[in-house]
């Protein structure tokens, strides 16, 4: 349902789910969407542990880690470098967590205005990694399939659709 889908996209690291969860960090954020308990989605009542990254990643994490803190969760949940292997949907979906609140930070993110001036220059910086899941129409990279292709086939278009993959083809 609609509303159970924009307490995702607003809140996803709140909720009980497998994985991480912020809501124990960022408590007064996921209050916000309180409302959201409403739908069958429920905040967690205690922090969980992503097994990769020892729980140090979150939405708006900025109120209660140090911004080196805040660049090594992000760095941890987002970093592959040039490492395609590496290139997961675990690491996307980790990085969407991380990221989620901040790609209001880039000029290129469609979806939403920008947060730039309000959360100012130096924590947008602290979520640099997270711009690699824009894709070129200004929304979210969803699949690892299509950050791979942004990423590592950089001589072809974007293939941010799955029409155009099959045009492709």
């Amino acid at each position: 349902d609609a509303c159970k889908g924009l307490c995702l996209e607003k809140r996803s690291c709140c909720f009980d789910k497998p994985g991480y969860s912020c809501y124990e960090m960022e408590k007064d954020w996921c209050d916000e969407y309180k409302a959201c308990e409403k739908t069958d989605l429920k905040f967690l009542g205690g922090a969980t542990t992503s097994k990769s990254n020892g729980g140090n990643s979150g939405g708006s994490i900025a109120s209660q880690l140090t911004p080196e803190e805040i660049e090594k969760a992000v760095y941890d949940a987002c970093y592959f470098g040039d490492d395609e292997s590496r290139v997961t949907q675990e690491l996307v979906t980790q990085c969407h967590t991380v990221c989620q609140s901040r790609f209001c930070c880039f000029d290129s993110y469609k979806l939403q205005g920008s947060c730039r001036a309000t959360v100012g220059e130096d924590e947008c910086e602290l979520y640099s990694l997270c711009e690699q899941l824009i894709n070129a129409n200004g929304g979210e990279v969803k699949t690892f399939i299509e950050l791979d292709l942004k990423e590592f086939d950089s001589d072809k278009p974007d293939l941010s659709t799955s029409e155009q993959m099959i045009e492709k083809d």
